[in-house]
């Protein structure tokens, strides 16, 4: 049976917040999909049961439910929105895929998920030494201020969604630190384009205190 009841927003929503283990915060959201779990669509899943939402400071966090986790295993079989043109089509193809790998290796969403970020998170881990790398290598001495478009610059091929949740990560430790550009005129659109969106702000430079 199909789920039917949500649009291609909430949709997007439902099946973001299962890519990312099945709890995360507006912010988190944002920078992971684009949009948030707010107003309507927020109330509507909340009354549904399929996700509980908490107010922490300004932003809500919202974690999956049992009914929550289920909705998502039925939507690997659903179909596409109406509207969700060729992308959709091949994004519920993947979907399906998804299924029959999960079926053949006797694996429920969860596990596969929590396994999946497991190996997301060791390879975050790696590129979070090789950013700390660039660091000192830019850096003039502990606590210098380093723009992240010359950050960027030394890391390889590493992609931009990989590069930004290892800084996001970084910021939580005590010895990093992530800021914006005090004067934002002297920003070039390199610059811009380089910061990391973090809680909803865009920050362009980075600094550690020590090796």
């Amino acid at each position: 049976m199909e789920n039917t009841a949500f649009g291609t927003r909430e949709r997007a929503l439902l099946l973001g917040l299962m890519t990312l283990g099945g709890t995360a915060s507006n912010p988190e959201l944002r920078a992971h999909i684009g949009n948030v779990l707010d107003g309507e669509p927020r109330r509507r899943m909340n009354k549904s049961g399929l996700v509980t939402s908490e107010k922490a400071g300004r932003a809500y966090h919202h974690t999956l439910t049992e009914e929550g986790w289920a909705w998502c295993v039925t939507e690997l079989e659903g179909s596409a929105p109406e509207r969700g043109g060729s992308l959709g089509r091949t994004l519920y193809g993947v979907l399906r895929v998804i299924k029959g790998y999960l079926d053949a290796a006797d694996l429920s969403l969860a596990e596969f998920v929590v396994k999946a970020r497991g190996s997301e998170a060791a390879a975050s881990g790696d590129l979070a030494e090789a950013i700390r790398d660039a660091y000192w290598r830019l850096a003039r001495e502990p606590q210098d201020w380093v723009l992240l478009t010359r950050l960027r610059a030394r890391l390889g091929d590493a992609s931009r969604e990989a590069v930004d949740e290892a800084l996001r990560q970084l910021e939580r430790l005590p010895d990093v630190h992530l800021v914006p550009e005090a004067d934002q005129k002297i920003l070039t659109d390199e610059d811009r384009e380089a910061a990391v969106l973090i809680g909803g702000v865009s920050k362009h430079l980075l600094a550690i205190e020590a090796r």
